[in-house]
């Protein structure tokens, strides 16, 4: 090989072993060219953009996830309430139901009159310058054919003209039916009970008797209506058939009450005790009725919630008959 190839052989390795490209500008200098730094910038923005990307679609992913967390929730939700307030309404079906069937069997087609039984007049002081409301017939019930299919069935109560026609029970328990419907069934509506402290024949001075304020106007939801002088004029009395007999009382005070009211007080030995409690339901009335009650008088209360749920609505009335 002569001399010329191998500066030719030798150039040539040095030019192949070059990392660097360099080029020569119009002053003669040699500089170094910006490709590889240029490629590395490019690979840099593009990986930004891929984490961009990536972050991005996980937010979208998670939003994703997240409402459809909320519309599972908002359906479950839905769901939910429609079966709440299915159970409601059939409950207060099955309770009416229940009831309605109870007055076709064991109500008695011929009522009492009043013709039939013997009234205690109104005393002078409790004349009204309103002509009081008529009496009118008195539902009888077949009260053994009731303690037959419930043992502690003790008689049937009723305000004419309005949908408060039930049996009565009296038990040990005063919880027992507040959810169980007359004939042991589970059911919000309850049943129309006596106080447990009371006797079963009502022979006691004050008889309590309970009931619930049912949405649908049922059990002892019309009690209410007495915040009504109007409604209480056009239905004054309440009416009891029990073993011994029809009975009517007159109603003589409507009002509110707390769970320590005097109202839930039962047993009084002493006349003027008892004269006292008479006269605290008569003052406490929302309006004066011009019933008086004496204590030759014994006296019944309907009691039942308030809407509000932490109230009493009592009715205080004394025997006619």
């Amino acid at each position: 090989m002569n001399t010329r190839d191998k500066r030719k052989s030798n150039s040539s390795k040095k030019t192949s072993g070059q990392k660097p490209v360099q080029h020569t500008n119009t002053k003669g200098t040699q500089v170094r060219t910006a490709k590889p730094s240029a490629d590395r910038a490019d690979r840099r923005r593009q990986t930004a953009k891929r984490r961009r990307m990536q972050e991005e679609r996980k937010k979208r992913q998670l939003l994703y996830l997240l409402q459809g967390v909320f519309l599972g929730l908002c359906i479950a939700l839905l769901l939910f309430s429609i079966w709440k307030l299915a159970s409601i309404f059939l409950g207060y079906r099955s309770g009416d139901k229940e009831y309605e069937e109870l007055r076709e069997q064991y109500v008695l087609e011929e009522p009492i009159s009043p013709e039939e039984v013997e009234i205690t007049p109104p005393s002078e002081e409790g004349d009204t310058e309103e002509e009081p409301a008529a009496l009118v017939p008195m539902t009888r019930i077949d009260l053994a054919s009731l303690q037959s299919l419930n043992s502690e069935a003790v008689g049937w109560i009723e305000i004419p003209g309005t949908v408060l026609s039930y049996p009565m029970v009296h038990t040990t328990d005063n919880s027992y039916y507040l959810n169980h419907t007359f004939r042991k069934e589970n059911n919000k509506s309850g049943s129309i009970f006596i106080e447990t402290s009371n006797k079963e024949d009502f022979s006691d001075l004050h008889t309590i008797i309970y009931g619930h304020n049912m949405k649908d106007g049922s059990m002892f939801a019309g009690l209410k209506n007495y915040t009504s002088e109007e409604y209480y004029k056009s239905n004054p009395y309440i009416y009891v058939d029990l073993a011994d007999g029809a009975h009517c009382y007159e109603i003589f005070s409507c009002h509110e009450a707390d769970v320590t009211d005097i109202s839930y007080t039962i047993g009084y030995a002493a006349d003027e005790i008892y004269a006292s409690f008479l006269d605290t339901l008569k003052v406490s009335s929302l309006y004066d009725t011009g019933v008086e009650a004496g204590i030759e008088d014994s006296v019944i209360t309907l009691s039942t919630c308030t809407s509000s749920g932490k109230n009493r609505f009592v009715v205080h009335a004394k025997k006619l008959y």
